[in-house]
């Protein structure tokens, strides 16, 4: 070290982890690369790029008065897990949200479009277990090979956390909130405008879809027209053409025009949300009879224009535990 010129920029701290995913006093260190005797984690001086405010918080309750900063949501969650004894770097993350870039990654050291807390980044994995709209398109078998990657002998005892999330937008763009057209936009990098931005895209171009053929009362049929190699386009717009009585009539009349477009997505993206939710709580997590400790939550994340604070909006979280439910919602609440 004495030797090094110029270390110090290269230099990074890191602190020991104890079995509570606490850090261990007096254990900080600088060095150039990470200890490999025992469990560090390197630690930054600032936690969370993103910038936040009360005003954009506003515009995102304005439509989901529950919504919370989505990191605020993140390091809840672990604090809960953990005072349930399930740490989350022993717990390996089930991350099925779409595939959208915005919806990558946030760490605490890369000023990077990605908007998923860095809070999450203390679970192992990810796992991706998503696809288009945070629909669980990989199915059981995904389903199966996130359980055997459990960190247990055991693979059954987990412990094992899947976060369901779609995703809509909610821009702040002052004349998008003033024509009350501002869900499901948002501001991208790179881009001047959120006005031409879906988002979620997958979820519009799937209910353009339903009400471009309602009239005709054709179901979607798999591999044909514009669905061929188009399997989740296919299984989107399925979901919302099995609604379409609901959704194509009072109160909703869902449309996606000039004038109510924000309101349908809000309503689509619902849809897609609680079907995730039904399919994977009733049909695909019951696949795995025997398991232990996978915590399950369902929420709708909420993408922010560049460089600011996304949001989450909660709904809620089960435990699966040896062929059980258990419903922990009110619970996590009180930690919100």
């Amino acid at each position: 070290m004495a030797n090094c010129k110029n270390c110090n920029s290269k230099l990074k701290a890191y602190a020991r982890i104890d079995g509570t995913n606490t850090l261990v006093s007096g254990s900080l260190v600088l060095r150039l690369t990470k200890p490999k005797v025992g469990n560090w984690k390197e630690v930054q001086p600032i936690e969370y790029f993103n910038k936040t405010s009360q005003y954009y918080l506003d515009i995102v309750q304005a439509t989901y008065p529950d919504a919370k900063l989505a990191n605020t949501v993140a390091i809840k969650l672990e604090q809960f897990l953990s005072d349930r004894g399930i740490y989350a770097n022993n717990t390996v993350l089930n991350y099925t949200s779409c595939s959208d870039d915005v919806n990558a990654p946030e760490f605490a050291n890369i000023f990077n479009i990605g908007q998923t807390p860095p809070a999450l980044n203390e679970f192992l994995g990810p796992f991706m277990g998503g696809g288009l709209a945070g629909y669980p398109h990989t199915g059981a078998l995904g389903l199966q090979a996130w359980q055997s990657h459990a960190t247990t002998d055991t693979p059954i005892d987990g412990p094992l956390l899947l976060i369901n999330m779609p995703h809509i937008g909610v821009t702040q763009q002052a004349d998008l909130v003033a024509s009350n057209d501002n869900v499901g936009r948002m501001l991208r990098r790179g881009k001047t405008s959120a006005t031409a931005d879906n988002t979620c895209g997958a979820v519009v171009t799937a209910a353009q879809w339903v009400m471009t053929n309602l009239a005709g009362g054709s179901a979607p049929v798999r591999g044909a027209g514009v669905f061929a190699n188009n399997d989740q386009y296919f299984t989107l717009a399925t979901i919302l053409y099995a609604d379409r009585a609901t959704l194509c009539s009072a109160p909703y009349n869902f449309v996606l025009d000039a004038t109510k477009y924000s309101a349908g997505v809000k309503l689509a993206t619902e849809y897609i949300r609680a079907k995730s939710f039904t399919d994977l709580k009733n049909t695909l997590i019951p696949v795995l009879a025997g398991q232990k400790n996978l915590y399950f939550l369902t929420a709708t994340f909420i993408n922010t224009d560049d460089g600011w604070a996304p949001c989450i909006d909660f709904k809620e979280l089960w435990l699966w535990d040896s062929g059980a439910w258990t419903n922990l919602t009110t619970q996590f609440n009180t930690y919100l």
